[in-house]
């Protein structure tokens, strides 16, 4: 099972992974450090939402793969957005590093025992 220390590790190297990878394709320097600290923040940001305290079904909507496929789409067309200031590619930029990020915590969650559920209650 993946801890919090494993979520905060792979979502950091996610978001320095996603910085570096968005300045090739837009000319745009995300500095290393905002991709590891964003990454990380957000890596852990479903654990955050839906707190485990102890119980190990605490994977509700937050973790659900209705949200896994909401932010691959999302994640799809802010990739192929193609803006045109630099605010634009910068907002570009942490937008795909928190998505990947975040992603990235439900996919070490989806190859878990308990993986991922449809839909999750939402409150």
């Amino acid at each position: 099972m993946a801890s919090g220390k494993t979520h905060l590790a792979v979502g950091a190297a996610v978001g320095l992974t996603v910085a570096f990878a968005d300045q090739k394709k837009h000319n745009v320097s995300h500095h290393p450090g905002t991709g590891i600290a964003l990454g990380a923040l957000f890596g852990k940001l479903p654990d955050i939402l839906e707190p485990s305290l102890g119980n190990p079904h605490h994977r509700q909507f937050c973790h659900s793969i209705l949200v896994l496929t909401a932010l691959g789409l999302g994640l799809k067309q802010m990739y192929d957005w193609h803006p045109e200031d630099r605010v634009q590619k910068c907002l570009r930029g942490l937008g795909l590093i928190a998505g990947c990020a975040y992603v990235s915590h439900l996919l070490c969650d989806a190859v878990t025992p308990r993986s991922l559920p449809l839909l999750g209650k939402l409150g």
